[in-house]
Order: structure tokens, then C-alpha cells, then sequence
């Protein structure tokens, strides 16, 4: 898919001029990307916050989007990366309407955007097999042990766990725990359904 930021002026870096980026390697993205630039930016405070609005989380998704260095985003004018901030969160966007994401969220029952094959190991039983979406209404069925054990594998994996609804791999890990699916099902999602995962095992929508 293609995802091209256009610069009104052009942006000089190291003796070359770009009056536009391509940041069309997105859409090979994942939900892993997200939790490696989450714990690359973990040291910050900003990103316990609201990672998704930092000036850091852009630059760092651009680098995996583009591969070019990371001082090429940090020498670039306010303007411009404001334009590739909200490239990056276009991109994180599913397309789908907001009433039927809502509906999603209440059901419990995640639609995909589009078709997901899971590449797992081969030991995997579900490597190869491509699902429509997920029941994920067995993560209301988890308790706060559960909750516990998610947090020590965060900080086994390198997180502190502050601020776990807004951190990836902590969705992933209590989607797999309500699902039986392995972490890394959800992990291999595209970038596109990683904030409709966020939100659909956030506790505030189980009672």
C-alpha cells in the first residue's frame, strides 16, 4: 500500500535534497514492530503516557518503514515530521468504520481488516491457517492472577509494567492467555489491528 509524504520544500540530508518519503514499507509491519520501538522507547517518560503522539515513537517507526538512520528524522524540521507523525498513525488506522469497531469491542469478537495467516513455528498447530478474526471473550474470563503473571512477563521480557493497557506485548500475552492462541499469533498481526486489539482487552470493556 502506498503511504508517500509529500514535502511543500525539500528536506536536505547529508548533500541530498527529498521533497517527499516513502513510508510505504508499513504495511509489512506488525505488532511486533510496535512492541520493539515500545521497549526501545520505554526510558522515556512521554511514551508511558501516550507512546503513539511522541515525536520519538514517529522517528522510530519511520526508521523500520524506511530504513534510512535515525538522524535522518531527528535533523528534520518540526513541519515535516509532524507530516510523517500522522503518516505513521494513518497507517495504524484499519479503515473500518467506527460504529462496527465499537460493535467489535462490545462483542468481544475482533474482525480483521483483511484475511490474517499466521506464520508460526512448525510445531505451531495453527502455522498456515488464516482466520476472519478472533473471540477474544475469554479474556473476561481471566482474574488478577492472571493480570500478575502477564506483568512478571513483561518485566521478563524487559518492560517495566507501567501503564500494561497501553503496552503491545502485554495485549498480546493476556489475548493469548483468554484465547489459548501463543502471544506470537497476535504478535504477527498487521500494524493495522494493533490499537483494535489495545482496546478490545482492555478491562474497562469486561464486567
Amino acid at each position: 500500500m502506498e503511504n508517500i509524504v509529500k514535502f511543500d520544500k525539500p528536506y536536505k540530508f547529508e548533500g541530498k535534497e527529498y521533497d517527499s518519503l516513502d513510508l510505504s514499507g508499513m504495511a509489512k509491519m506488525t505488532v511486533q514492530d510496535l512492541v520493539d520501538v515500545q521497549k526501545k522507547l520505554s526510558g522515556e517518560l512521554a511514551s508511558l503516557a501516550a507512546m503513539e503522539a511522541t515525536t520519538s515513537f514517529a522517528q522510530e517507526m519511520a526508521v523500520k518503514a524506511t530504513g534510512k538512520p535515525v538522524e535522518f528524522f531527528k535533523l528534520m524540521p518540526r513541519g515535516k515530521i509532524k507530516l510523517v507523525q500522522t503518516a505513521v498513525l494513518n497507517a495504524m488506522d484499519s479503515n473500518q468504520k467506527a460504529e462496527e469497531v465499537k460493535a467489535q469491542l462490545k462483542s468481544h469478537a475482533l474482525k480483521f481488516a483483511a484475511p490474517y495467516t499466521y506464520e508460526g513455528s512448525e510445531k505451531d498447530e495453527l502455522k498456515g491457517q488464516t482466520f476472519e478474526g478472533i473471540d477474544l471473550s475469554g479474556v473476561g474470563e481471566l482474574n488478577t492472577m492472571s493480570e500478575s503473571t502477564a506483568e512478571n512477563r513483561l518485566v521478563a521480557a524487559g518492560f517495566n509494567p507501567v501503564n500494561t493497557g497501553r503496552n503491545y506485548l502485554y495485549c498480546c500475552i493476556i489475548a493469548s492467555m483468554g484465547t489459548g492462541y501463543p502471544a506470537d499469533f497476535f504478535a504477527g498481526l498487521p500494524l493495522c489491528e494493533a490499537v483494535k486489539l489495545r482496546d478490545a482487552v482492555d478491562a474497562d470493556f469486561f464486567e
